[in-house]
């Protein structure tokens, strides 16, 4: 784009170019732009005729970006960005009356340990303010570059290579049974422990988990007679069984709540894991993300003080 054609350019149809290219879809658009579907998309016919390129083309149900819109969609994100920083001095953020929407990716942990709270918490503090959450995906930095999340949050050994993260609590392991599992006692050993069939959560399927690890070091195996993908199931499947599950201590306490299953200490030594939340170094320019990542380190806090640690 020439000097001529910047001036002609409505500065104004920037975020609605971005959020084309972001969501692909002008309804998706128009939602998080709070704007009707209409003014959307007669935007998009201006950008079309300003730029001389269709921008999204339709593909079978969906849309998809041409090269221009390929090569544009960063560049667009980071000249807002560059505002947003350039302006974020003088503006503040105002939970209680912000109608902002952020977005997290989470993994099924944070999820049931950390959302569930803070979810809570902003419906107090900030009750305008849109949150969603996101399945956690490995390429979690294209989508805090893109903005597409405005923080990733999961075990801190997914976010390696990423150095900008908040570390928020660590975490231990526990064993959970049916509460009148027939052959196991409050206290079990490590024999014991092997002679019954186990559980395992794995987003991949049937993948070696942290007590396979350890076992490793011991020569010892045991046999998984079923692996799920997330931990919602976990309790009913373990309920209705004679299996074994070992699976952090936060989520078996939650699970032992709503189901008749008992937990017990794991007889093996187990590492822990620590929980961080990522973000783009950008945002440290934006008061409503440091806002929110304040409020994530409260949260945490709050569930590291609270955690029962005794076994059922």
């Amino acid at each position: 784009m020439n000097t001529l054609n910047l001036e002609r350019f409505d500065l104004n149809l920037l975020r609605v170019l971005d959020a084309l290219l972001s969501e692909r879809n002008v309804s998706a658009a128009a939602r998080r732009l709070g704007l009707s579907q209409p003014a959307v998309s007669s935007a998009l016919a201006r950008l079309r005729k300003t730029l001389g390129d269709p921008l999204l083309t339709r593909v079978g149900s969906g849309m998809t970006l041409t090269p221009l819109a390929v090569e544009l969609q960063p560049r667009v994100a980071r000249a807002l960005d560059d505002i947003g920083i350039a302006l974020s001095a003088a503006i503040s953020f105002d939970p209680s009356s912000s109608r902002r929407l952020f977005r997290i990716g989470a993994d099924d942990y944070a999820s049931v340990v950390l959302l569930a709270p803070l979810a809570a918490r902003l419906r107090h503090e900030a009750p305008h303010v849109t949150l969603e959450i996101w399945p956690f995906e490995d390429m979690f930095e294209e989508r805090l570059t893109l903005r597409d999340w405005d923080l990733a949050v999961t075990d801190r050994w997914s976010l390696r290579g990423w150095r900008h993260c908040d570390v928020l609590l660590n975490e231990t392991f526990v064993s959970i049974a049916r509460a009148d599992h027939p052959r196991l006692g409050k206290s079990v050993s490590l024999k014991a422990f092997l002679a019954e069939e186990h559980a395992l959560v794995s987003r991949r399927g049937r993948t070696p988990g942290v007590v396979d690890a350890a076992l490793d070091n011991l020569t010892q195996r045991r046999r998984v007679a079923l692996t799920l993908p997330h931990y919602f199931a976990a309790s009913a499947m373990i309920a209705a069984t004679d299996l074994v599950m070992t699976l952090p201590r936060r989520v078996a306490e939650r699970l032992c709540e709503q189901d008749p299953v008992r937990s017990f200490e794991t007889p093996l030594k187990l590492e822990g894991f620590d929980v961080a939340a990522a973000h783009h170094p950008r945002s440290v320019g934006d008061a409503g993300i440091r806002w929110l990542r304040q409020t994530m380190q409260e949260v945490a806090a709050e569930v590291a003080r609270g955690r029962t640690s005794e076994a059922v």
